[in-house]
């Protein structure tokens, strides 16, 4: 098998894996709003949600019925894809190579990410990660 000059590598820069992470933040964010559009869960706290823990039964929020979750959403399906990226593209600069045990690295980094913030500390996450986002665009636009 021969090296091509021209394969795309981006373990050559570390400015990439920061590239990377901040691309697939935003583009996680897309995915995450979408389905926080159509997801058939209420937020925590709202009227919907405390008529579920009452009764115990659960009825869906219908198609753009809880649109209050749309952030909260975003901020946790951004989060997750950039750790993955994050370790995924960190993992390939270290090793020097481009294969999918990359990508499975990230994946192991991902799962206790998600088990510890995502789960037990959402909220407290969604604030630290929407104030380092809120101050990534205003140190952005200091002239």
């Amino acid at each position: 098998m021969t090296e091509d000059k021209y394969e795309y590598v981006s373990y050559k820069a570390p400015k990439t894996i920061v590239a990377e992470t901040v691309y697939h933040f935003f583009r996680g964010g897309l995915y995450g709003a979408a389905f926080g559009m159509v997801t058939p869960f209420y937020e925590a706290g709202t009227k919907g949600a405390m008529q579920e823990a009452k009764t115990g039964i659960f009825k869906p929020a219908p198609v753009f019925g809880s649109l209050s979750s749309v952030p909260s959403n975003a901020l946790i399906f951004g989060s997750l894809l950039a750790v993955q990226r994050f370790a995924c593209k960190s993992t390939e600069f270290l090793r020097g190579k481009q294969d999918p045990w990359n990508d499975i690295a990230g994946c192991f980094v991902a799962y206790p990410y998600y088990q510890t913030c995502l789960t037990k500390h959402a909220v407290l996450h969604n604030r630290v990660v929407g104030g380092i986002l809120l101050a990534s665009i205003a140190f952005a636009n200091i002239p």
